[in-house]
């Protein structure tokens, strides 16, 4: 849970903590590559520019994803994500063979390229 600060005299929400989530945690590229793993298999497909920059449930905001990446390509990129071409839609291939994945089929959280 977040550390909050007392709200100023007239509002209700507590503010968050600075460079904290709404989830109350950093962000590190193990938890980015986990929640990507999960949007992909919800959804058959990663999350457009469009969506990342209105903000997507369970996902970090935008500016967390430039801080961290530079770019949502790059992020793409990191995780074994097929970047797509600017205005493409559908489906964006996933490279398994870069990601481990334990017997269930879960993000192992480490890259299999940087092991060997």
């Amino acid at each position: 849970m977040p550390e909050t600060i007392s709200a100023p005299a007239g509002t209700t929400a507590p503010r968050r903590r600075e460079g904290w989530s709404k989830a109350g945690g950093r962000w590190t590229h193990e938890l980015v590559g986990y929640a990507l793993d999960r949007f992909h298999r919800l959804n058959l497909r990663t999350p457009t520019v469009r969506e990342l920059r209105a903000g997507v449930d369970d996902l970090p905001s935008f500016a967390t994803i430039v801080r961290l990446y530079g770019t949502t390509s790059a992020m793409f990129l990191r995780h074994g994500y097929q970047p797509r071409r600017h205005g493409a839609q559908g489906r964006s291939a996933r490279n398994h063979l870069l990601m481990e994945r334990d017997s269930g089929g879960r993000f192992a959280g480490r890259r299999l390229d940087a092991a060997t």
